[in-house]
């Protein structure tokens, strides 16, 4: 009786998540993940065009590893990053990743996380608890955009759950094909410095023309596509 009341109190986090989170229509939505479909912001009403985020989040004992609230913020930001673009981001599908991928430490996982679950269309996004840096051994990173190495056709967007709120879209902009940059005022650039802010960072004008070619290419292949905004 006793291991089983403890077994109750380990899943109780996650059927809190369950209530908390009502199942939605949506097949690709899991029921205790709805929250992150419901609680976070479609694309906004001015863009010219909206794309899909397929998110991923790894689940624990305790539940997924980050909140609806810290992926919104996320997502606020990117909109304002991308707005000279013309671009909006939404979350159209959730899905929990096993314990196994709680630290993502080298490059054969990077590909692991991703290699199943990517699909064209969307722009996948996984959240793990920890994120290795793999060419500095002990160092944690907040994101990373990647390619998986036996095929690099196929990426997505792997964050970690210490990011702030301007990894989103750091990590959007090398999706949209930016390098990292040397302008002061660009979100691309990782230089240390003061000013601008982080926050107040921006992609500039040789920047979003880039981010606006490759957005056409991406929705003209069929490798994003273009969707309806949430009401």
């Amino acid at each position: 009786m006793l291991a089983r009341m403890l077994g109750l109190l380990t899943l109780l986090p996650v059927l809190l998540g369950v209530l908390q989170c009502p199942a939605m229509l949506d097949p690709a939505v899991e029921p205790a993940l709805a929250c992150f479909v419901d609680q976070t912001p479609g694309c906004p009403s001015d863009r010219d065009h909206c794309v899909g985020i397929h998110l991923h989040l790894v689940v624990g004992p305790n539940g997924p590893v980050q909140t609806p609230e810290w992926v919104a913020q996320e997502l606020e930001h990117a909109f304002v990053l991308f707005e000279p673009a013309a671009l909006g981001f939404q979350i159209v599908a959730v899905d929990s990743v096993e314990p196994a991928f709680m630290q993502i430490a080298t490059r054969e996982q990077r590909d692991a996380i991703g290699r199943p679950r990517f699909t064209r269309g969307v722009i996948h996004v996984f959240v793990v608890d920890r994120l290795d840096d793999v060419d500095v051994p002990g160092e944690q990173i907040r994101g990373v955009h990647w390619r998986q190495r036996s095929n690099t056709d196929k990426r997505w967007v792997i964050l970690s759950k210490i990011g702030s709120k301007v990894v989103l879209g750091h990590e959007l902009g090398h999706f949209f094909g930016l390098p990292h940059s040397r302008y002061d005022a660009s979100v691309m650039n990782k230089a240390p410095r003061e000013r601008p802010a982080w926050d107040q960072r921006v992609f500039v004008r040789q920047e979003l023309a880039i981010v606006e070619a490759e957005r056409d290419a991406m929705l003209a292949s069929g490798m994003l596509v273009t969707r309806a905004r949430r009401g």
